[in-house]
């Protein structure tokens, strides 16, 4: 994770209006969804920016810029010029763990919110943030892995993840107004509210849900899960979603 920086109001918009941001209550929320990780028994190491490091305010979606699938941890190159010196920090940090990375290399562009895997199946989104070269970069690095890497065309999010969510079942929540193609999916089960389709699985039965999802709730309890509600409602006003808060290993 990584704590939102004062900039965070000049984070980058494609499809909503821009509202202003309460910095206080985005740092409140994201201590807050911290807190729910721990208490799940995630370790939670956080990205800490040298005092040299430019300014991000994109930095706390730190799901964008690393991603971890079946062992290989990609850094990304984002489409937005303005977020790429958000690696500088993440490399930093993941050499300080001793992690190795493939990162995505120029013409491709790659944001860790368009890869949503479903059981052995890696979707990868290709729209405004990733590209055909960096999804050619995505099946190469993940040619050993055993997974297969489906495209799916974007035209009505600005990534896969904030149209669909993976649930450990199999099953792929979405919010139909975002979806080109619910066909794609094996099992897809539509959600009432675009934050229906942001559910992080936590562990066990536990499913992380925004606060702006409250219908959606009970779609994950009929299928057999337990919602942990956390507002996120100033990331939102970014285009922010609960799996771009986090990079999970």
């Amino acid at each position: 994770m990584r704590c939102p920086e004062p900039g965070l109001g000049e984070a980058v918009l494609s499809f909503i209006d821009r509202e202003p941001v309460v910095l206080e209550r985005a740092v409140e929320q994201w201590h807050r969804l911290r807190a729910e990780l721990e208490s799940a028994g995630w370790q939670v190491v956080v990205v800490e920016p040298h005092e040299s490091d430019p300014d991000c305010p994109d930095g706390a979606f730190v799901g964008d810029a690393v991603v971890s699938v079946a062992g290989r941890v990609v850094l990304t190159r984002s489409a937005v010029e303005s977020r790429r010196p958000e690696r500088t920090a993440i490399r930093r940090t993941l050499a300080g763990m001793h992690v190795r990375v493939a990162p995505i290399r120029r013409p491709g562009t790659v944001e860790g919110g368009d890869l949503v895997r479903v059981g052995d199946t890696l979707y990868v989104g290709v729209g405004t943030r990733t590209n055909r070269a960096g999804l050619a970069q995505v099946v190469r690095i993940m040619q050993a892995s055993g997974l297969r890497v489906v495209p799916v065309p974007l035209h009505k999010s600005v990534q896969l993840d904030s149209a669909v969510a993976a649930l450990p079942c199999g099953t792929v929540l979405g919010y139909p107004p975002l979806v080109d193609d619910p066909s794609v999916f094996d099992d897809f089960v539509p959600v009432p509210e675009p934050g229906g389709a942001h559910a992080l699985p936590l562990g066990g039965d536990q499913v992380l849900l925004p606060a702006s999802a409250p219908r959606s709730a009970q779609t994950v309890v009929d299928l057999g899960y337990t919602p942990v509600v956390v507002d996120i409602s100033e990331f939102e006003k970014r285009e922010g979603t609960m799996t771009c808060l986090v990079a999970p290993f």
